[in-house]
């Protein structure tokens, strides 16, 4: 038995697993921060914490003792957008991240790369129906677009089907454009684009979602099977998750199989994690889905570890702005004067989904980027959510907006805002989650400038302005879109805006801050990642701070965050990580 601590010979429970001598950190929904020395648990749930004084009644002869050796112990981590399940692509299929146009380089150079890489991973797998990958970049290249042609020179005679890392966009070889039944007589969609050659035919770029679906569900065997999921989710657990310290996720995009292989490992005991998915509810078919989510919600509900709450929404596909693209992108890209890109849906329609939604017990997750696109998530949730409010016998001027039982409403990524859209959004309790990685001045936002201007660049992913408006903001990676989901650069990119020695670029960018907020401090940031995520998904009540009674979901940090300069935060490693009480994550030594 540790030094200083000691049993109690009175009647009392005693712990399973005791954490003393660390540094305690957790921030509640209201931003006030508890510290302490240790922690208690007992059956996957805390029972104390507190000093080492106050927990050492609770060791016991069969208790396990973590000493932290005064290092930071965090609730559990959460990623409140992010895609586990696309990571298969990467993990089961083609893995093209990595790869980043170069100065001096063309678009032939960078069809090139990602050939070569296709046709290396072609040659190990001859057992291979399908060639899937994931992660490649449309910026690359540099306003030639990919085509058909590219992948039918590595190979004709198997699909291939690559998706690019932001999953807006599949790349495809002939072979899949025949097993999908597509021709120069395919329709045009309404949500995306069809990549076309002179005499019509696709070309071989399937752009958002309605133009991706075409080749989805028409493609024998396009999905990953639900062992090859439930293979990809448990590397997920090992190598990204436990890794990072993240014991709670959104999911939010996932196939059938996807969902099924999530359920089975709930079935099995095998999650190490509590993961939400989603529902996609899609322009024109909205109505017809949402009765379809209703039926299959119960059965899709498993225990407290896989459940599906959420309907997801797409409000646009390329940025749409409240103001035209620059002119000379516009003119480059072959687009008219004054383009500056389309929604997905009307505004009536999107008010209505988002209205029959929430009285079927729904929250929901808009994706918006523009501030076009923004403004009118926030606009058509408002209005819902004042309908909601008449239909429950509300008054007009109760302004808890989406506080009431059915609905944690939320707009994800929101890379441009007006202030008077975040306004409205504290007032109506719209949450905002965002991507703190996103926030730097990095290679990103270097190639939003021809597109939008510097002053508009300078102004993406804010932060402090949700904060000061008093909108609940909660932490995303969007994994894999911007690998690895490491919490650590999380806190960091929040609290410094600018990238950090491990990014790619960090040479090119250093010391270059994005926009004139103010960052966030610790605590901001902690909160944002721990207990509103918790918030986001209705489980504030069990996770995401640590106070007794939650469940025990801990993290052991390497080093003392705290003390730690913001800018060697990414530094910072989780060395444990525990999930109802239970160790599945430590580093090794």
């Amino acid at each position: 038995m540790q030094e200083g601590i000691g049993r109690e010979e009175r009647d009392m429970t005693y712990a399973d697993l005791v954490l003393i001598n660390g540094k305690t950190f957790s921030a509640d929904l209201q931003g006030r921060v508890t510290r302490g020395e240790a922690v208690a648990v007992k059956e996957g749930t805390i029972l104390a914490a507190g000093t080492n004084a106050d927990i050492k009644a609770y060791v016991g002869e069969g208790t396990e003792i973590i000493d932290c050796s005064g290092k930071t112990v965090l609730p559990g981590m959460c990623d409140a957008h992010c895609h586990p399940s696309i990571s298969a692509s990467a993990y089961s299929g083609c893995d093209l991240f990595g790869i980043y146009l170069q100065e001096g380089q063309t678009a032939e150079d960078m069809v090139s790369a990602y050939m070569e890489r296709l046709k290396r991973f072609i040659k190990a797998h001859p057992e291979d129906e399908l060639i899937r990958g994931t992660g490649w970049v449309m910026g690359n290249f540099c306003g030639r677009m990919p085509t058909r042609h590219d992948i039918d020179a590595i190979c004709s005679d198997r699909p291939v089907i690559l998706e690019s890392f932001c999953q807006h966009n599949l790349w495809v070889n002939t072979k899949v454009i025949q097993l999908a039944g597509l021709s120069a007589d395919t329709p045009e969609v309404y949500a995306g684009e069809i990549s076309r050659e002179e005499d019509g035919y696709p070309g071989g770029l399937f752009r958002e979602p309605e133009a991706m679906e075409l080749i989805k569900q028409n493609v024998p065997g396009y999905d990953f099977s639900v062992e090859q999921y439930k293979e990809a989710f448990l590397y997920y657990q090992k190598e990204y998750a436990g890794k990072y310290g993240v014991t709670l996720v959104q999911d939010c995009m996932h196939s059938e199989n996807a969902k099924e292989a999530y359920k089975e490992l709930a079935k099995e005991g095998k999650l190490t994690l509590r993961a939400r998915g989603v529902y996609l509810a899609e322009p024109g078919k909205a109505s017809e889905q949402l009765a379809g989510f209703v039926e299959k919600r119960a059965a899709d509900a498993i225990d407290d570890t896989f459940k599906i709450d959420t309907v997801k929404i797409f409000a646009e596909g390329e940025f749409a702005l409240s103001e035209p693209y620059e002119a000379e992108f516009l003119e480059e890209s072959g687009l008219p004067p004054g383009h500056n890109g389309a929604l997905f849906w009307s505004d009536e329609e999107l008010t209505k989904t988002s209205q029959e939604a929430m009285k079927a017990g729904f929250s929901i997750h808009i994706h918006a980027m523009g501030d076009k696109a923004v403004s009118q998530g926030v606009r058509c949730l408002a209005k819902a959510q004042e309908l909601r409010r008449k239909e429950q016998g509300r008054p007009a001027e109760d302004g808890r907006g989406s506080e009431d039982a059915a609905a944690r409403n939320v707009i994800a990524h929101l890379m441009l805002i007006s202030e008077e859209d975040v306004k409205t959004m504290g007032r109506e309790h719209i949450m905002a989650n965002c991507q703190p990685r996103w926030m730097v001045h990095d290679s990103d936002i270097h190639a939003m400038i021809p597109m939008v201007g510097k002053e508009r660049a300078k102004a993406c992913y804010p932060y402090r302005i949700f904060l000061d408006q008093g909108v609940t903001t909660a932490f995303g990676t969007d994994f894999p879109v911007t690998p690895p989901p490491d919490t650590m650069h999380e806190i960091q990119c929040a609290m410094t805006r600018s990238v950090f020695p491990d990014a790619p670029d960090y040479e090119t960018f250093k010391g270059k801050v994005l926009g004139a907020e103010r960052p966030a401090e610790l605590w901001e940031a902690v909160q944002s990642i721990t207990i509103n995520g918790a918030y986001q998904m209705f489980l504030e009540d069990i996770t995401g701070s640590i106070e007794a009674g939650k469940s025990a979901d801990l993290v052991i940090l390497d080093g003392d965050l705290e003390a730690a300069d913001p800018e060697e935060i990414y530094r910072i490693q989780t060395e444990t990580t525990i999930f109802k009480g239970k160790i599945v994550y430590q580093k090794s030594k």
